[in-house]
Order: C-alpha cells, then structure tokens, then sequence
C-alpha cells in the first residue's frame, strides 16, 4: 500500500502514519514467513539433489548381485557355526574319552582308544555309551594293555645289574640251593 493512495482518501498524515505502521508489520511477517519458506524450500532441493544422486548410484547397482552374496555369506556364517558345534562335541568327546580311559589302568591310553569303535560310542550327560562294553572286550581279548593287580606285586620283580633286588637275592638263593649249591654265592 502506497501513501499516494491513503492520501486521495482524503486521510490525515496521523491516521495514514498509523496505517502505514500497522501494514509495515504485517508486511515484516510476511517477509520472516517468506524468508522461513525460502529456507525450507532450498533445503528440500537439497535434499532432493542428494536423493536423485542416491537413486542414480543405486541404478549402477547389481541387485540380483547383491543378494547371490548375502545369501552366500549367510549359508558360510551356518557352515561356521555347525562346524563349531561340531569341534566343541568332539572335543567334549575327547575330554571325557581321556577321563575315562586313564581309570582304566591301561599302559597305554593311546593304544586303547585306537582299538575302540567311536561311531558306536555317544557322548550323554553320564557319560559315554558303549565304552564300558567295548572295554570290556579288548581287556578279555588283549589284557596285556592293562595293569593287572600282579603287576604290582613286589615279589615279581627279578635284580639284575650290579645293584641287584632283595627279592632278586631271595630267588638266587632258593635257585642255589635246589642246585644244592650253597645259599650264598661264596658257599659251594
């Protein structure tokens, strides 16, 4: 609104100052909404640049690509996980395998657990089933992989060398004298 116009009103300079204020703000807030909305529009355009840039990045995409990899490496991430599994029952396996061969008072765990037949043998909570059974067998069938109680007994162990044994001596002198040798070495 122009003053020129207020004024072939036939309006006085007071009440046309007045006027004049009065549009003045309402012109002000008009150009801050103006201003606001000019802001928001050169944002959207950016934001709308950077979306078409986007788009035309993911037109050079390989989709079917993409997708052929993800499942490649999700079928890679179960085979991982199952071979895992795998690993840590045959290790639990392993352990309580060796737990339990070394009470068995064998000479040789290694030996023994190369006679038995593992895939008749499962890992349970209680323990391995099958293995005492299959134990039993190779101790009937090859008992000399075990200690027996005779093994252990003093009187079957023979001196020999320079040092000799009690027992040892004790066996010379029953020999010597079956012989009728004397009981000692000097003695005839």
């Amino acid at each position: 609104m122009k003053r020129e116009f207020l004024k072939e009103l036939e309006l006085t300079d007071e009440a046309i100052d007045k006027i004049m204020a009065e549009n003045g703000k309402d012109i002000e807030g008009f150009k801050s909404k103006v201003s606001t909305l000019e802001t928001e529009r050169d944002g959207l355009k950016t934001q709308l640049d950077e979306a078409n840039t986007q788009i035309e990045g993911f037109k050079e995409l390989d989709v079917d690509g993409i997708k052929a990899a993800a499942d490649e490496w999700k079928q890679k991430a179960e085979q991982a996980e199952q071979d895992a599994q795998k690993q840590l029952t045959e290790l639990k396996f392993n352990h309580a395998l060796e737990s339990k061969l070394a009470g068995t008072k064998a000479k040789d765990t290694t030996i023994v657990a190369g006679l038995l037949d593992r895939d008749a043998l499962k890992l349970t909570d209680d323990g391995i089933l099958g293995l005492d059974e299959q134990l039993s067998k190779i101790k009937e069938e090859k008992g000399f992989l075990f200690e027996s109680e005779d093994d252990k007994d003093p009187k079957l162990v023979i001196g020999g060398g320079t040092g000799g044994s009690l027992e040892g001596d004790a066996n010379e002198a029953s020999l010597r004298a079956a012989m009728g040798l004397g009981t000692e070495k000097g003695d005839k």
